[in-house]
């Protein structure tokens, strides 16, 4: 978990990423949180994944940038696969297309962090 971050939106995020069906018992779950956490408290880091995102989660879990990466993706992989459809375009609309690809890294958090600024207006 992410050092000072809001309990409350980690608690939320948490929520989200269950509700969507991402797998909590891999690392992967804990690490995506942490990104949308990261970048809800600071929009610029979005355009800096790798030096202002996976750095900071790697830092955290003293691991390295591409294994944090590659966690990451795996684990919206394996929620696109598996996880509740349903749920996933209930939350993103028509921003994706579920008989499509996963969406990258970036856009997955994206998605997420425009979901909560939304709903906290």
């Amino acid at each position: 978990m992410i050092k000072n971050a809001n309990k409350t939106i980690i608690i939320e995020v948490t929520n989200v990423l269950r509700d969507i069906g991402m797998p909590e018992h891999i690392k992967g779950f804990y690490y995506v949180r942490d990104a949308i956490v990261l970048v809800y408290e600071d929009i610029t880091r979005l355009n800096r994944m790798m030096d202002g995102v996976y750095a900071a989660i790697a830092e955290q879990n003293q691991t390295n940038i591409q294994c944090v990466e590659r966690t990451i993706r795996a684990a919206i992989e394996i929620t696109w696969l598996r996880g509740n459809m349903e749920e996933i375009i209930k939350l993103f609309h028509n921003t994706i297309d579920g008989r499509k690809a996963r969406p990258t890294n970036k856009e997955f958090i994206a998605l997420l962090v425009d979901y909560l600024n939304i709903k906290h207006m």
